[in-house]
């Protein structure tokens, strides 16, 4: 659930505050019990400037005594309508209750969890608290349920402090990605079209496209082969690519017989002929598996095609054509490649589409 912000914590006593047990002295008075550990959780929400409230449909000295060991800032007390309870807390104090997080742990709780910002319930509480509350906590009521809930309330607190420094670092990432895609458009063009043309040439040759890759690079391969076997934007024929990074047999036999740096090219050699095209594709442009394809490549007689970053690395060398994508880091660069991927195949699935018309 997203939260605005978090500046009141509610608690009910009993099965909260209290385990909802009493104990009775000698001269007959009443005592309930609280966890060192919760006294001290409290202690931290005081310091972090929170209010704190306790919202109880009890009354009577007992509750005197619990809000003064507590320090509670507001007491709501006989409030047998939590929800009521909570808009009248929220008047008296200057602070909507989308602002609370209310811990509670009875039926007659969940009402009044609609209209707080964050709602927690006991690891004990009934049936239809936990079911209602947007988290129920591992603590039982009275044995660290509040110091629970504290941790998670200065937690969040912690995260709309940071929120001004993470915008400003979406907005860092942002303009670094958009600078990226200007060196692409200033930069690559010539050479995208040139990839284009080596796959519409070796697709109207009968010929067909092998891609590789490891990590999100493997994901490229195959969403890739996956737009030109079924379509991209274009009701089209299915054109013949695939990706060597989908049969975990296949990988899993040639990584365990031979070497990892095997799995690709010894695919090239059962599946690649003369005329074919071979697409390595690593941001980094060392991978040694793509490396060893693409030698492999051109010893059949295949076309070569790299997709890296802007250091192609030896990708560059062993390649016919090789796209080093304008990213100063690999989270750009990637970027970059999804960008030109899609544009080659919709300039491929265009141009083979009107040889079919």
């Amino acid at each position: 659930m997203l939260v605005d912000s978090l500046d009141v914590l509610a608690l009910d006593i009993d099965g909260v505050l209290t385990d909802g047990r009493v104990a009775i002295g000698p001269g007959g008075e009443i005592s309930k019990g609280i966890a060192f550990r919760d006294l001290d959780a409290l202690g931290k929400v005081r310091r972090a400037g929170l209010h704190i409230a306790l919202v109880t449909g009890e009354d009577g000295p007992m509750v005197d005594a619990l809000a003064a060991r507590v320090g509670a800032d507001s007491v709501v007390r006989a409030a047998k309508d939590k929800h009521a309870a909570m808009h009248k807390l929220a008047d008296d104090i200057g602070i909507p209750t989308k602002s609370f997080c209310f811990v509670g742990d009875a039926d007659r709780d969940v009402p009044a969890f609609a209209c707080v910002g964050l709602s927690l319930a006991p690891a004990d509480a009934s049936e239809y608290a936990r079911a209602s509350a947007n988290r129920v906590l591992q603590s039982k009521g009275g044995s660290g349920a509040v110091a629970e809930a504290v941790d998670i309330v200065l937690r969040t607190r912690g995260d709309e402090k940071n929120a001004g420094e993470q915008r400003q670092l979406l907005v860092r990432i942002a303009e670094e990605s958009i600078d990226a895609h200007r060196r692409l458009l200033d930069e690559s063009l010539p050479l995208l079209l040139q990839i284009v043309h080596v796959f519409t040439r070796a697709i109207r040759s009968g010929n067909k496209i092998l891609f590789c890759g490891n990590g999100g690079s493997a994901a490229d391969a195959q969403h890739v082969a996956g737009e030109l076997v079924g379509r991209f934007l274009l009701e089209s024929e299915p054109w013949p690519a695939m990706a060597l990074t989908t049969d975990s047999s296949i990988l899993t036999a040639i990584g365990n017989d031979w070497k990892f740096e095997d799995i690709f090219a010894r695919q090239v050699r059962a599946f690649g002929r003369p005329g074919d095209v071979v697409v390595g594709i690593s941001t980094s442009g060392e991978s040694a598996n793509v490396l060893r394809a693409l030698e492999v490549a051109g010893r059949i007689g295949a076309v070569r095609v790299g997709f890296s970053g802007a250091d192609a690395g030896r990708l560059g060398k062993v390649s016919d054509v090789c796209f080093a994508a304008p990213g100063r880091s690999t989270p750009r660069v990637q970027e970059l490649h999804i960008l030109a991927w899609h544009a080659i195949c919709e300039l491929v699935e265009r141009s083979l589409t009107q040889d079919a018309a």
